[in-house]
């Protein structure tokens, strides 16, 4: 996590209150993940960490686009992403959980490449389409598959033979 160095946040001698971190997440950063979901993205993070002694809460706001294929027609698209998450910083011995990370009390920094990474996967939709309505979709591909869509059935009487069969 050297080379994400950047999106380390300080926790030392941060006082009481909110702390406002802006970064940028570019293509480069997805190269830093093995087996990524996302190859290519732009990004915009806003964290608002509120330090307390015992803990901190850290509200996070993340909004861009990922490049990928459309799984209707195959063309490049760029799809985009706004999610907002929460995330508790807790300074004492436990076990982490999806909301809750357990840090060192004496730690100084925390580095939020990892959890900007996973809040960015999270909210990717399961399926990389468009609507296809004036959007940049291959129309030769859709007018294909729209000629395969209304196709006319097939003769199925092979099917009805196995109606009659009696069981008992």
């Amino acid at each position: 996590m050297e080379a994400l160095k950047e999106y380390t946040v300080p926790l030392t001698g941060l006082k009481a209150g909110d702390h406002v971190y802006r970064y940028e997440v570019t293509p480069d950063f997805f190269k830093h993940f093995e087996n990524s979901p996302i190859e290519s993205g732009q990004f915009k993070v806003e964290i608002v960490l509120d330090r307390r002694p015992e803990m901190a809460t850290i509200n996070f706001e993340i909004s861009g686009t990922y490049s990928c294929l459309c799984d209707r027609c195959l063309i490049k698209i760029d799809l985009p992403i706004q999610h907002t998450d929460k995330l508790i910083l807790k300074f004492e011995e436990g076990e982490d959980t999806d909301e809750v990370i357990y840090l060192d009390p004496q730690i100084s920094e925390w580095n939020a490449a990892k959890v900007i990474y996973e809040f960015i996967c999270l909210a990717k939709p399961l399926m990389n389409v468009y609507d296809c309505k004036g959007r940049p979709c291959d129309q030769e591909v859709l007018k294909k598959l729209n000629e395969y869509e209304h196709e006319p059935e097939r003769d199925q009487s092979i099917w009805k033979d196995l109606e009659n069969i009696k069981l008992n």
